[in-house]
């Protein structure tokens, strides 16, 4: 490997100081090293356009991938508005710092809590989801239900004219 000395202009002190050294480095090396036109150190050390123009890249890229990295994972669109799910609060119940002695505590189920919470909690979605799909495919199913009975209409019509010729 080789051992670049880096001299970036002071100049771009602003651009450098966005930038972690191990970046920094890494696009002294790029721009002295490599294959078409590569730039010698001094014009690298210079102000020059093209050091310019790719340590402001390298600097949105850097941001960009910081602020990837912060994003928490998001959930896909819902529809319905969370405004109208329930909350569930979660409160310290000071379980865990209670004098209860350990052996007490294993004595009690935690089976039968967990499964009526569980219970509790998919009554209220599928709730939710009967309501989402009442919204949804109301006037589908209305519609549907119209053409429906059309057709039995006219069926029952075509069979009391086929009796009737007979």
């Amino acid at each position: 490997m080789y051992k670049y000395i880096m001299a970036f202009n002071q100049a771009y002190s602003e651009l450098l100081a966005k930038l972690p050294a191990s970046i920094i480095n890494e696009a002294w090396i790029r721009l002295t090293s490599r294959k078409h036109n590569p730039l010698s150190e001094k014009e690298a050390s210079e102000i020059n356009p093209i050091v310019e123009s790719f340590l402001k890249h390298e600097a949105i890229r850097y941001q960009k991938r910081l602020i990837r990295q912060r994003r928490t994972q998001s959930w896909p669109e819902c529809p319905t508005s969370f405004k109208k799910i329930p909350f569930i609060f979660v409160s310290d119940n000071d379980t865990q710092t209670d004098n209860i002695t350990w052996p007490e505590a294993l004595k009690y189920d935690h089976k039968e809590e967990n499964n009526r919470r569980v219970m509790n909690e998919l009554k209220v979605l599928s709730q939710h989801l009967l309501d989402y799909n009442k919204r949804t495919f109301e006037k589908f199913m209305r519609d549907v239900n119209l053409e429906y009975n059309e057709w039995v209409n006219t069926n029952k019509k075509m069979r009391y004219e086929i009796k009737d010729l007979k």
